[in-house]
């Protein structure tokens, strides 16, 4: 398995920059000792932060780079209060079992296709847009 270039920990995948992402479940959560995390909801925040995540200097999160990943902790469907009440409320209680963990990464190359100008993969030589290579 590829080593993870993680930068940050979030609430879900979010992803205000353009750019093709691999997104995944997984079953334990891997070491984010250190990394930032952009995370509000005070349970998931404790929780995270007892992972050894910290506070990022900001709740901006601007977006990963490729070749990043971010730790992705949503709470699970069907857990979260959003259905009845159409948000997460700050005052709903969550311990990790009701967390999933996704791994997000950004795939895609900061160089295009010769080709087609399409987003190249990264470590790839394979353009998923034309099929050249």
């Amino acid at each position: 398995m590829t080593e993870l270039n993680i930068v940050a920990v979030l609430s879900t995948t979010i992803s205000p920059i353009d750019g093709l992402q691999d997104i995944y479940t997984v079953s334990i959560c891997p070491d984010i000792q250190g990394v930032p995390h952009y995370i509000g909801h005070p349970d998931t925040k404790e929780i995270v932060e007892q992972l050894g995540a910290v506070q990022a200097p900001s709740k901006l999160f601007t977006g990963l780079q490729p070749g990043e990943s971010a730790v992705c902790v949503p709470i699970q469907q069907g857990k979260s209060t959003r259905a009845t009440e159409g948000f997460t409320t700050p005052h709903q209680g969550v311990v990790l079992s009701d967390l999933s963990v996704r791994i997000m990464t950004r795939i895609d190359a900061e160089n295009p296709c010769i080709f087609c100008g399409g987003r190249m993969l990264v470590g790839k030589m394979h353009c998923p847009s034309c099929g050249a290579c």
